[in-house]
């Protein structure tokens, strides 16, 4: 089991599904970085040694923007809709639904967990 970037890619996965496991990974990018690394389809993780799977990280690196550079964008977003004090950033301020979800039935699941954003 290989740990990347906070994700545990299983063993018995196929490469290219394992791959979107990470946070800014999809399907196409997954499969551009199975052909420049040059593995073919039916590759798992358990054939996997650590030269292809540096290989990969560097592929991943280089040409997107993965876990943490994603998370930090995400809450920086989050914090400027809150420093303007838009309806949106009000929302998120008092851990409600902002999508325009109803709240008198459905938003139980927001307002019990009390999602801490730490923004």
């Amino acid at each position: 089991m290989y740990l990347y970037k906070q994700t545990y890619l299983k063993n018995n996965c196929e490469l290219r599904n394992a791959l979107r496991k990470i946070l800014g990974v999809g399907w196409h990018k997954a499969v551009l970085c199975c052909i420049k690394a040059g593995l073919a389809y039916p590759y798992s993780i358990n054939n996997l040694n650590l030269y292809h799977f540096n290989v990969i990280s560097l592929i991943l690196n280089g040409f997107t923007w993965l876990d943490i550079k994603i998370r930090r964008l995400e809450k920086y977003q989050i914090k400027i809709l809150i420093d303007i004090k838009c309806y949106k950033g009000l929302r998120h301020l008092n851990n409600l639904p902002c999508r325009g979800q109803r709240t008198r039935t459905n938003a139980r699941t927001r307002k019990k967990l009390k999602l801490n954003l730490n923004v």
